[in-house]
């Protein structure tokens, strides 16, 4: 009992602590610099700028029964951008709500989602997600990862966000 609470209050304090749990213009921000820089995806620069989701907010951030942090976000992307070439450590998922999203992952052929569908990140690997339409796009990522790790590293040069 005293190691499960123990273990909570670790997990409360890194929350509050973590930019995660606080309203700011993007909780992605994960670590920078941790691995080589990569600049491209399956040979090729992803289009649209580079900029962080806007107007994010945490749904949930809360520690699981088995301890693992359980990391759920809502944000925009706008029209015309993407997030810089990046990788989850422990993968995680985005449900596109409204707008598209096209999806860049190392190894993999891209991928176009629509509002209403929902799209696997693995772990480890090279991606980055744009919204090359006119409308912006609402989008939910989920994460389940252990305390203290990064939802996000971003791995391209000049991307930090």
């Amino acid at each position: 009992m005293i190691l499960r609470l123990t273990a909570l209050a670790l997990g409360l304090s890194f929350a509050a602590a973590n930019p995660l749990t606080a309203q700011t213009a993007d909780p992605h921000t994960g670590h920078h610099g941790a691995r080589p820089s990569v600049s491209t995806v399956n040979g090729a620069v992803p289009p649209g700028i580079i900029r962080g989701l806007e107007e994010v907010t945490v749904v949930l951030d809360t520690l699981t029964s088995d301890g693992q942090r359980l990391v759920i976000t809502r944000g925009i992307r706008r029209a015309g951008t993407r997030v810089g070439i990046h990788v989850h450590q422990h993968g995680g998922h985005t449900c596109v709500l409204s707008g598209t999203i096209t999806d860049f992952v190392e190894g993999k052929p891209n991928s176009v989602w629509p509002a209403g569908t929902c799209y696997y990140m693995p772990a480890n690997t090279p991606m980055s997600a744009a919204n090359l339409g006119t409308e912006d796009a609402v989008l939910m990522d989920t994460f389940q990862l252990p305390p203290g790790a990064p939802t996000i590293t971003i791995v391209e040069p000049g991307a930090g966000q």
